[in-house]
């Protein structure tokens, strides 16, 4: 019973040994003086851990603020260049991995971009009234949506954008310009055609379904194009 009750007290007042922020701290005590790793206090290390605090971007897409913003980088085009930076060996799509990871050529899924990195409003939405049509068609239809907007309403020619889709059909054939599917061929061609003309050079990237702002205007009933709020 002794035993297990300074085991208790110890535990109390070390806390978690094995909980990133101790095992964070351990290691710089051990590490530093050697010059393995540069100091870092432990105040530092607690801003590293907490959400939204780190002025790294990888940090912040693997632990973004709860419910809110992103207020570490301006939420547009300072976020948007950082995020740019992470377009994949092969120049498709933003690829997200840790920073000790070994860049690969191929990955099956793609890891989703947080949408609570930025302050979203609708512009435009509407619920489909025509012939029914397969999801992914619809989905490749709304970033011709998106691309039109930024034409049309901002006025923005040949200029470089983040644009996230929760398709990864879609995502794959926009990063190609191509698809194998007769239904999905005509509308990736006009969106090729609309890059081509405006000079657009989109980066596309994954964001999961849950986490995707855009759902919930496309089921609206009514057509709301280019909503001023």
């Amino acid at each position: 019973m002794g035993r297990l009750a300074h085991e208790d007290c110890r535990l109390s007042l070390v806390g978690n040994p094995w909980a990133v922020g101790v095992v964070a701290w351990l290691l710089q005590q051990l590490l530093g003086p050697l010059g393995v790793t540069s100091p870092t206090s432990l105040s530092d290390i607690m801003t590293e851990l907490t959400p939204g605090k780190s002025p790294h971007l990888q940090t912040l897409l693997l632990r973004p603020l709860f419910g809110q913003a992103n207020k570490t980088f301006s939420p547009s085009d300072h976020l948007a260049a950082k995020l740019a930076g992470l377009v994949s060996i092969k120049g498709e799509d933003l690829m997200l991995q840790s920073v000790s990871e070994v860049p690969v050529k191929h990955h099956r899924l793609r890891t989703g971009i947080p949408g609570r990195l930025w302050g979203w409003k609708p512009v435009s939405g509407w619920k489909w009234k025509g012939d029914e049509e397969h999801i992914n068609v619809l989905e490749a239809r709304a970033e011709l949506t998106t691309l039109k907007w930024r034409v049309l309403q901002h006025k923005q020619l040949n200029i470089r954008c983040v644009h996230l889709v929760d398709s990864l059909v879609v995502l794959h054939a926009l990063t190609r310009g191509r698809s194998s599917s007769r239904k999905m061929r005509h509308t990736i061609m006009r969106i090729n055609s609309y890059i081509l003309a405006s000079g657009l050079r989109p980066i596309w990237g994954y964001i999961n379904t849950k986490d995707n702002p855009a759902d919930k205007p496309s089921r609206w009933g009514t057509r709301k194009k280019w909503v001023k709020k």
